[in-house]
């Protein structure tokens, strides 16, 4: 497999996992759900909702929109 190849594969895996935590980020706002983020090393439980408005206004996570 060539280099290049191979970059693209990465590249298509990294937005794939991106979609999927979108996705989940989505279910667990409907549902009013907390989640555990990352933030300056230290673990940090936040509403769902909260983090889909930073992942969605191109904070740490990006997502691009279909």
């Amino acid at each position: 497999m060539s280099k290049n190849n191979l970059l693209k594969k990465g590249e298509e895996a990294r937005r794939c996992l991106q979609r999927a935590v979108h996705d989940e980020l989505v279910k667990k706002a409907k549902l009013g759900q907390d989640v555990i983020v990352n933030r300056d090393g230290k673990p940090y439980r936040i509403p769902a909702a909260e983090e889909l408005l930073v992942q969605e206004q191109g904070g740490e996570y990006r997502v691009e929109k279909k």
